[in-house]
């Protein structure tokens, strides 16, 4: 079950720009909000096809392109040659990404966010959001 507010910021955002919320957006919508990973566009729609959600390929692709437009899923590109996708997050998270075996970690320091935060401020610039991938070796690769 998709959260409430959740679906009424997709309603409103959808009607601002004059769509509707159809069956199919809907069915994107909650498919999208089950996950709790890193995910292709591809493996959602294996996984929604695998628990009887019919949606085609090209519709799948255009809503995933609408909710990262209306704030509600972000893009990420970990260097697996395709888009990630993830749900928007109330807490900001840096990805560290290996090289080696392609796992993705999420990371989130308060001393991260204040050196930004500052960064930021001496050139005179308000944050909205950030992205942030580091690229390098998980400690299980290490050891191998």
């Amino acid at each position: 079950m998709i959260n409430a507010e959740i679906e009424a910021r997709y309603k409103a955002f959808l009607a601002e720009q004059g769509m509707l919320f159809t069956r199919e957006r809907a069915t994107i919508l909650e498919a999208v909000y089950k996950r709790e990973d890193h995910f292709s566009a591809d493996d959602l729609l294996f996984h929604m096809r695998q628990d009887g959600m019919e949606v085609s390929r090209a519709t799948l692709y255009r809503n995933l392109k609408l909710l990262c437009t209306a704030g509600l899923l972000l893009e990420a590109d970990f260097g697996h040659g395709h888009t990630h996708y993830e749900r928007a997050a109330t807490t900001q998270h840096e990805h560290l990404v290996c090289e080696k075996c392609g796992c993705v970690i999420e990371v989130s320091t308060a001393r991260f966010a204040e050196a930004v935060q500052q960064v930021a401020a001496t050139q005179g610039f308000t944050v909205e959001h950030h992205q942030l991938r580091i690229f390098g070796t998980c400690k299980k690769c290490q050891k191998k």
